[in-house]
């Protein structure tokens, strides 16, 4: 700052023409006296000069209105203790902004009641590294831009859910894993604060889900496989499968075809593990309309159906190989019109 007050006095030197170098006669100790005087006055100008720039800095980013505290409350509980003992310390971007690196820390301080921060300002608003408590047990840690969550973050929730990754305007946004306590989790995609995009789920019970989604809901195609066995892969909408879908029973039945709010609704095949195997229409998890039913011995049955019974006309075959017309009601045979 300004000229250096620790330099040699000029004075000390000999001749222009001989080697420049301090103190070369009798050292003239009232002349070092001075220097020293000059040199402790010179180290409190520099300090007064930084405590000014620092209060300068405090006053352009930090409020006014936010009083310092010594310590934050500790207000973990019985969910978040666990959790946060398990996690590694927050890992911040190594290529983050240029301009977090020269903005200040502060606090902690109560930013609003009940609700305390540390971290880096801008201008008044938490801006770039920050770490955020609530009075519930609740904390984030991670990015802030003009008063937000922004960027990477992580926060743990007060029932000890975790949610870890990407943050805009303080709602998830982007790629992020939330965490619940129980085991289940979701990795994936978000669109403000909801699932959207593509993503892997898993409950506590083993049942998974890998598709897309939009709007916090299973939408699109996907695969759901349930802990027995089970599994779908197809078209859902709104969480329900509805579409086009492959459905495998733990027993290996399978049904391939057109679905509605979670039924066989539609034209589809159904088959079985012994052989035996329909096409046709469905309403209603049940068979209706036209359908034609194959047993693995060489029966076959071609006709209508209703409430999943045989109803109205039809074709039959017999393991003699001959054919038949005739008419069938609630499943049972009325009369052979041949």
């Amino acid at each position: 700052m300004g000229n250096c007050a620790t330099c040699d006095d000029p004075s000390i030197y000999e001749h222009a023409g001989e080697q420049m170098r301090p103190f070369k006669n009798k050292p003239n100790f009232e002349d070092q006296e001075n220097v020293q005087q000059l040199t402790q006055k010179s180290k409190l100008s520099q300090s007064t000069v930084k405590s000014q720039n620092a209060s300068f800095i405090v006053q352009q980013h930090i409020r006014q209105d936010l009083k310092k505290l010594d310590s934050i409350p500790d207000f973990t509980n019985a969910f978040t203790k666990p959790l946060i003992d398990q996690l590694q310390p927050f890992n911040y971007d190594q290529n983050e902004p240029f301009e977090f690196k020269s903005l200040p820390f502060y606090g902690p301080v109560e930013i609003e009641p009940s609700v305390f921060y540390y971290g880096q300002w801008k201008n008044g608003f938490r801006h770039g590294r920050g770490k955020q408590f609530w009075a519930d047990g609740s904390i984030y840690e991670g990015y802030w831009l003009q008063d937000k969550a922004n960027g990477e973050g992580r926060l743990i929730h007060s029932d000890g859910d975790l949610y870890e990754g990407k943050w805009l305007n303080d709602k998830a946004h982007g790629f992020g894993v939330y965490s619940h306590k129980d085991g289940a989790f979701y990795k994936g995609e978000w669109y403000e604060d909801q699932q959207h995009g593509n993503g892997l789920e898993k409950w506590a019970d083993g049942s998974m889900f890998e598709g897309t989604y939009t709007n916090g809901m299973k939408h699109g195609h996907g695969k759901f496989s349930w802990p027995d066995g089970s599994s779908y892969v197809g078209e859902f909408i709104n969480n329900n499968i509805h579409g086009k879908g492959h459905y495998i029973w733990a027993d290996n039945r399978e049904y391939e075809g057109d679905w509605k709010d979670n039924q066989m609704d539609g034209h589809g095949v159904f088959s079985w593990s012994d052989g035996r195997r329909y096409v046709g229409g469905y309403v209603n998890d049940k068979k209706e309309g036209y359908g034609e039913f194959y047993w693995p011995d060489g029966r076959v049955y071609k006709g209508y159906w209703k409430d999943g019974k045989q109803h109205g006309k039809g074709q039959y075959k017999g393991t003699n190989r001959i054919l038949k017309e005739g008419e069938w009601v609630d499943g049972k045979l009325l009369k052979w019109n041949n």
